[in-house]
């Protein structure tokens, strides 16, 4: 057998993107919500007639709920960040993105 004459093509090497600000504000904004959204929640139950659930106040219905919103909001942010923060591919002609 002949030895190959032809040089291996070079592997293309791939620039890693920054993590965006955005991802890391929705990870800090999980992560408050997370572990201090059920502090928020006790001492927001803790007041009216009947201390617990169910709530007997609209205060606490309206707290209770807008954080159970929040939460799953910011729940699926967190899971399709890469969908919507996609940064298009750059060319062979474009310049590279400035560095921070």
């Amino acid at each position: 057998m002949s030895e190959p004459t032809a040089s291996p093509r070079p592997t293309p090497t791939r620039v890693p993107t920054p993590t965006s600000k955005v991802a890391y504000a929705l990870l800090g904004a999980m992560s408050l919500i997370s572990f201090g959204g059920p502090f928020g929640l006790a001492l927001l139950l803790s007041g009216g007639e009947a201390t617990g659930w169910p709530p007997d106040r609209a205060v606490e219905w309206a707290g209770a709920i807008g954080l159970f919103v929040a939460f799953a909001v910011c729940l699926v942010a967190c899971l399709t960040v890469g969908l919507w923060l996609i940064r298009p591919a750059p060319t062979a002609g474009d310049d590279p993105p400035p560095q921070p």
